[in-house]
């Protein structure tokens, strides 16, 4: 590969719902544009869309957590600096797509909008970001996710 060249990066979609409708297109465009936004170059991104059904019992089953939940992050990067065995391979973002569509009925959220933010919040996830180690983490993580979703807006306007 010549010198300067990026890599592309991949996003494979997996939907195993059957209720909730969604713009597959986009919703690729959008994730890697992502990666990309984020200085990732060569990365796999495996993106889940489930019910609350389904997400509730990958939450509990890794998690030990009996309950529905909007995203959950699964890293395929392992230690400190993200070197796992398979370097380009960053991990899944499992998104409940009912848990998306019940948040986006809230006045003033927009269905795709949350789509996003819930993609980059499970994104965040992968690259270390943890709302729950306190309250200066949960911060820089929410600075992070505005500001991608800023970027967003003006790429994906809508």
């Amino acid at each position: 590969m010549a010198a300067g060249m990026k890599t592309a990066n991949r996003v494979d979609i997996l939907n195993r719902q059957r209720r909730q409708a969604f713009d597959r297109e986009r919703l690729e465009r959008v994730a890697v544009w992502l990666l990309d936004a984020l200085g990732l170059q060569g990365t796999e991104l495996s993106l889940v869309l489930l019910s609350d059904r389904g997400i509730r019992e990958l939450n509990r089953q890794y998690l030990r957590r009996d309950r529905a939940t909007d995203v959950l992050a699964f890293s395929q990067r392992e230690g400190p600096l993200g070197t796992g065995r398979e370097p380009g391979l960053l991990g899944d973002v499992v998104i409940s797509l009912e848990s998306a569509r019940r948040q986006a009925a809230a006045p003033g959220i927009h269905w795709e909008r949350e789509l996003d933010r819930l993609l980059i919040h499970g994104v965040l996830h992968l690259l270390g970001y943890e709302h729950t180690r306190g309250p200066e983490e949960a911060l820089r993580m929410r600075q992070r996710e505005r500001a991608l979703l800023r970027r967003l807006r003006g790429r994906f306007p809508g």
